[in-house]
């Protein structure tokens, strides 16, 4: 009889410092460690005040978990004996020391896996480093998401833990580490996550661009209704590369036929992504993202998703893209006695267009309501970016698709540098935009809100155009 990890608060953790900017490189030996924490949901440090040069923690303290689980190993300890140089793969000590109800904590160093590590089965288990750096082997031929010439063979995915059909029960925790895409030709997801109970994934940072062309860094998805996730402190800044610009000989259909290009799109290759079957809540905060060549928090899948205190920027398709199906429950972390988020909900995220990601698009989409109820609160968006396209094809900072059933979208700014919409609307459905503050610059944007609005007209509360 499998154990389900009982339904207390268990995130214990945030603590963010200082980034060198959103476009820099990250010091892949650096990172802070786990501060205080404060209450689930709050702003993260320095973006209340409006600062993007924030930094993500890389270390986890064994002591903020062990009380968590039955047993606590070391991984570069008797028997295990884990390479801690990276001149060693470390695949046979992580599956001699993954069993149920036990935290493996990988020291500070680095740590090579010539092969996924996939787990399907066991029930609470926490995988935690102290800035312990994770490097793929060698890869000099690849095709799609298949490694087929290099030290490293098989799936590019390292960390596949569950699957939809048979997920992870009881508790999982993973983080404290770096995935290291610093080098030529690297990057692969770092971790797949299908949860069926509870799940922290905090404080990972993959450091460079993801050249491979193959999966994005991260799939996490709850998939029982009354699930659990939190994925916070997560830095992705680096974004990846389009299949095309790789050594992927990878090939994918255009999505438009009559594309100047001779290549599609690279499906997949997305910076963070939910998942179809998705039920349950997952919260993601501070995570900073982007450029990718497909969607950057692409969390739009099942149940309920609450995208918090996030940065975006320069991802095709879209940077923040979310829906709603309703297949959840109140869960006690985030909505006590009540519930505290009604549909999902886009909030306090900071969104950047200044340029189009490696690949096909010549637009991008802000934050992007795909689905169902939703709200999108507190945000602020720059488009700096001019392109060819309008309306449903063209950039703009919020809108909304055919599918959405209700959206409120309320005390956002955009910032229209480059003629842009800064809404535009899908759907025949009941929007509402309340408290939206447009403001434009070096070009003629009209005098009223609804001249930078296409698609259905929404319902105006309080919305001005350059203080009109």
């Amino acid at each position: 009889m499998v154990a389900r990890f009982s339904r207390r608060s268990f995130l214990s953790a945030a603590g963010t410092g200082a980034l060198s900017s959103l476009a820099g490189c990250m010091v892949l030996d650096g990172g802070a460690s786990l501060g205080d924490a404060g209450p689930l949901g709050s702003a993260s440090a320095g973006v209340v005040s409006g600062d993007l040069d924030r930094q993500v923690p890389t270390s986890i303290d064994p002591a903020t978990y062990e009380d968590r689980f039955a047993n606590m190993v070391v991984l570069t300890d008797e028997p295990y004996n884990a390479d801690p140089t990276g001149e060693e793969p470390i695949d046979d000590a992580l599956m001699m020391a993954w069993e149920d109800d036990t935290l493996i904590v990988l020291p500070k160093g680095q740590y090579k896996m010539n092969q996924q590590f996939r787990r399907t089965g066991w029930h609470d288990i926490g995988l935690i480093g102290q800035n312990a750096v994770i490097r793929h082997g060698e890869v000099t031929g690849i095709d799609g998401h298949q490694v087929t010439e290099g030290e490293y063979r098989g799936s590019t995915m390292l960390f596949k833990i569950g699957t939809a059909g048979h997920p992870h029960q009881g508790e999982f925790v993973f983080g404290g580490l770096i995935f290291d895409w610093a080098r030529e030709n690297a990057g692969m997801r770092g971790l797949y996550a299908m949860v069926g109970d509870r799940a922290e994934i905090r404080n990972i940072a993959f450091n460079g661009v993801h050249d491979l062309g193959t999966h994005g860094n991260m799939r996490v998805a709850t998939v029982e209704s009354d699930a659990f996730a939190v994925v916070d402190s997560i830095d992705m800044r680096g974004g990846g590369l389009h299949h095309v610009d790789t050594i992927n000989t990878r090939s994918t259909n255009r999505a438009d036929p009559s594309s100047e290009h001779e290549f599609g799109q690279s499906w997949s290759t997305t910076g963070l992504a939910g998942h179809p079957d998705a039920a349950g809540t997952t919260l993601y905060q501070n995570v900073i993202c982007g450029p990718w060549p497909d969607n950057g928090l692409y969390v739009q899948g099942g149940g309920r998703q609450i995208v918090k205190d996030c940065v975006c920027s320069n991802s095709g398709t879209s940077n923040i893209r979310f829906n709603d199906t309703g297949n959840w429950e109140p869960v006690p972390e985030i909505d006590g006695d009540g519930v505290a988020y009604e549909q999902s909900t886009v909030e306090g995220c900071q969104v950047i267009i200044d340029r189009m990601p490696s690949g096909v698009h010549s637009a991008q989409r802000s934050i992007w309501h795909y689905d169902g109820p939703g709200a999108i609160r507190d945000c602020d968006v720059t488009v700096a970016y001019e392109d060819d396209a309008s309306g449903a094809g063209g950039n703009y900072a919020i809108g909304t698709r055919s599918g959405v059933t209700e959206s409120v979208i309320e005390n956002c700014r955009i910032n229209l540098l480059k003629p842009a919409d800064a809404f535009y609307s899908g759907t025949s459905a009941p929007v509402t935009l309340r408290d939206i503050v447009i403001q434009t610059e070096g070009w003629d944007a009209g005098s009223e809100p609804t001249d930078v609005m296409s698609g259905n007209t929404p319902m105006l509360e309080n919305v001005t155009l350059n203080g009109e």
